[in-house]
């Protein structure tokens, strides 16, 4: 049950809105998890916080839970609020910030909050070159970094920051780009 509910953040049928006829799913890129493992792991501590202050409070202060005010209740519970949304927060730009190449265009969709959303396009005849970067010691041990297409023309670079196994992922982008130039199709 769980790992069904884990699973739809790396699951996809090979379908997304606005897909071409003809145009099938190559890669669909997230950010890798560890990225996500730093707030999670943040948001876990603060929410152990107020349990760990009652155990180590000195045994002086008298701290009975029957007696405390409904003020103190309201605070405790506006803060495990404040952490719940949070939580959903990180989950969701993790799991709605996408990369999604296909055999004709990369699409990125970057879900900057909650209702702001940027979705950029770009076709594959345009790439030019395709780099892999990894920036430190974390990252070259964990295994994610940027990957950088540089496109024809007057169009910007596109970065796709802190992706898993970057130059594995460079090496396919360039393989779809090398079979649309010689018009191939590729799965």
């Amino acid at each position: 049950m769980i790992r069904r509910l884990l699973n739809i953040f790396n699951y996809s049928e090979g379908h997304f809105q606005g897909q071409e006829v003809g145009e099938n799913v190559v890669l669909l890129l997230r950010r890798h998890k560890f990225t996500v493992l730093f707030p999670l792991s943040f948001l876990g501590l603060l929410a152990v916080l107020p349990l760990a202050i009652w155990v180590f409070l000195p045994p002086s202060i008298d701290f009975d839970l029957n007696t405390l005010s409904p003020l103190f209740w309201f605070i405790l519970s506006l803060f495990y609020l404040f952490l719940w949304v949070l939580l959903f927060y990180f989950l969701t730009l993790y799991s709605l910030n996408t990369v999604i190449v296909t055999n004709h265009r990369i699409i990125e969709n970057e879900q900057r909050a909650f209702f702001s959303r940027k979705v950029s396009e770009l076709h594959v005849y345009r790439v030019q070159d395709v780099s892999a970067h990894t920036h430190g010691l974390i990252e070259t041990f964990v295994g994610y970094g940027d990957i950088y297409v540089q496109t024809a023309g007057s169009e910007r670079e596109f970065t796709f920051k802190k992706i898993g196994n970057p130059e594995e992922v460079k090496d396919r982008i360039m393989q779809v780009v090398s079979a649309s130039q010689d018009g191939a199709t590729i799965k």
